[in-house]
């Protein structure tokens, strides 16, 4: 079986992680601190406050913007569903935006037109690992704070700089399935001291210097979480630079057959995940099966999130999210995948779409 993702685990990562163990420090202490400071200084941040995971981190980025009851948060409507959650869970209303047909984003505009008074902040996806248009939408919302979800974007670059570097605040994921893995682990980057020091209350059940000052939960991260993300911190270039090879080749075979994401001019895409808009007349998730029983693990791209469940009752009508979750597929990537595997999973493709 051709895995759709495989985290790059090796000699580094375990060496790392026995020796935390051997410590006796498992939570929150100097591996967390310098893994905070080299994300910090990759994307050129002030402050890099590590939590639990992906979606925490857009919970207290919510929370540390004081986002509640009667705000309305922007978001796009194709995404995997924890920034919508998010925004529920602090009990504000989602207002749901479309994205671009090709780069599959929210564009500019959109976000413009979707704003009203009751706009708090807007979050801002880089999907599947590809930059959004930083600059037009920062001139687009003007003042109003954008949390940038960049879950999918370490080492992916906006024209104008490293993704990670556009929202007030911006949450990371170190999910296995993202470009380094901690396990579970998430992080919130921001230049704003005030909203730092929320940060790091919020994570550590609403301490401050000592003292309970807030009622909050535990969301810090592991010492062995930090050491995983620093081991493989030392290959982030290596694993991006594969993805995109990894990605031209599926591009040269797929370009003409298929919908393919396309990334703004100036920017580069990390290729978190590759995905494809299957052609009329084929159903995705038989596709998917067929592929399996081929040896290629393939797997449903995304979600139209205002669809879920658990978004029940909400009316919108956002056509190119529902039409990308519909027939969007994500094909095998990660940096270990050698060449002939993707030769093989085009071939597998071909001969399942042309039965």
């Amino acid at each position: 079986m051709i895995r759709l993702a495989k985290p790059w685990i090796g000699e580094d990562e375990q060496r790392a992680v026995a020796a935390v163990l051997e410590s006796g420090q498992l939570v929150q202490g100097a591996l967390v601190e310098r893994f905070e400071h080299a994300i910090a200084a990759l994307l050129g941040r002030r402050h890099a406050v590590a939590v639990s995971s992906g979606t925490t981190a857009l919970q207290l980025s919510l929370k540390a913007l004081q986002v509640g009851p009667g705000d309305e948060v922007l978001c796009p409507a194709l995404s995997w569903p924890s920034p919508a959650h998010a925004v529920r869970v602090a009990g504000a209303k989602v207002r749901f935006v479309d994205v671009d047909p090709d780069e599959w984003n929210s564009t500019a505009e959109a976000l413009r037109e979707a704003r009203n008074g009751n706009t708090r902040t807007a979050i801002v996806i880089d999907q599947f690992g590809n930059p959004s248009r930083a600059e037009q939408i920062r001139e687009a919302l003007g003042a109003l704070p954008i949390i940038e979800d960049a879950a999918c974007a370490l080492g992916s670059r906006f024209a104008s700089g490293p993704c990670g570097s556009l929202g007030k605040v911006s949450c990371l994921s170190f999910h296995p399935r993202k470009i380094l893995t901690t396990g579970e682990g998430g992080m919130c980057l921001t230049d704003e001291d005030d909203v730092a020091e929320r940060l790091r209350m919020l994570r550590n059940h609403g301490q401050l210097g000592g003292e309970f000052v807030v009622a909050a939960g535990n969301s810090r991260m592991t010492e062995i979480a930090a050491a995983l993300g620093l081991a493989q911190l030392q290959r982030l270039d290596e694993i991006v630079s594969r993805r995109r090879e990894l990605a031209a080749l599926y591009r040269a075979a797929l370009g003409g057959e298929m919908g393919l994401q396309s990334t703004p001019n100036g920017s580069e895409s990390n290729y978190q995940t590759f995905g494809v808009v299957l052609p009329q007349g084929h159903d995705r998730n038989a596709v998917c099966k067929k592929l399996r029983e081929r040896g290629v693990e393939a797997g449903l791209l995304s979600f139209a999130i205002h669809k879920l469940g658990s978004f029940a009752g909400n009316e919108a009508s956002l056509p190119m999210a529902e039409h990308i979750a519909a027939r969007g597929m994500a094909l095998p990537l990660y940096p270990q995948m050698r060449n002939a595997e993707v030769d093989e999973v085009v071939r597998a493709l071909r001969g399942v779409l042309n039965e």
